[in-house]
């Protein structure tokens, strides 16, 4: 009787002791923080930018300088029932004496993702939760082979893109004049070869939203002699594509 209470007790204690030999280390991810991408309704940005187009079916290169507003809208519901924002975008330029509505875009808090509608194409903006050297594929919903038209022509806008990549996080910057004690950085492609350059920088404040967007998009066939090119600077080599910089001036979030 007691050889046999003597072996459950060792028993009990050598399984306590496997329970304990098998337990793994549970990793915490943090909390869905969604402050980075802020849609509230009658907020609105205002963006200094500067876009440079190259034609090559005109060989010209033109700049264009001009101010960007994006307000946020109400909230609508899209073909599924799904919530979301009217971003109403508005430039305003030398020519101009008030305001003027370019176009309709929209964006989406589902889930764990935040979305923007750019002409028709849904990025995958954001991926929540948030850590440094997180990816994820930002073109899911938008084919690679997808050509957009520029003045002279259309041009592969998102070849060789891959995920996008959280590059830092809540880390302090100064942009364009404003200090931020938050900023998010995201590198949304980073290709290059002797013909084409895509480039795509993001960047988000917290409790802001977007504060800087950097975007090289380029072609060129160095006349037809690459050879003679390959050190020379995009800025001056490209012959197609556009070079967009807008920064983040004025909010009222």
């Amino acid at each position: 009787m007691y050889k046999k209470i003597f072996l459950i007790i060792i028993a009990g204690i050598f399984s306590l002791s496997l329970l304990e030999s098998c337990k793994r280390d549970v990793y915490e991810f943090p909390q869905s923080d969604t402050s980075y991408f802020p849609i509230d309704s009658g907020t609105y940005a205002i963006y200094n930018v500067k876009y440079v187009l190259y034609n090559d079916f005109e060989s010209r290169v033109d700049t264009f300088n001009y101010l960007l507003k994006e307000l946020v809208g109400e909230t609508e519901t899209d073909n599924q029932g799904k919530p979301y924002r009217r971003i109403e975008r508005y430039i305003l330029n030398d020519s101009s004496t008030a305001w003027e509505f370019r176009q309709v875009w929209a964006a989406q808090l589902l889930g764990n993702f935040a979305y923007r509608i750019e002409d028709n194409q849904r990025f995958v903006s954001i991926s929540f939760p948030l850590f440094k050297g997180k990816e994820w594929d930002g073109l899911v919903y938008i084919r690679k082979d997808t050509t957009i038209s520029i003045p002279g022509g259309t041009i592969d806008m998102y070849k060789d893109w891959g995920n996008f990549k959280v590059l830092s996080l809540d880390e302090p910057e100064f942009i364009a004049g404003i200090n931020y004690d938050s900023v998010l950085t995201i590198q949304r492609v980073e290709k290059i070869n002797n013909i084409e350059r895509r480039y795509s920088l993001e960047k988000y404040a917290k409790n802001i939203g977007l504060i800087s967007r950097q975007d090289s998009i380029l072609d060129t066939q160095c006349g037809g002699n690459i050879a003679t090119c390959i050190n020379t600077p995009w800025a001056l080599k490209a012959e197609k594509g556009f070079i967009l910089n807008m920064q983040l001036i004025e909010t009222n979030r």
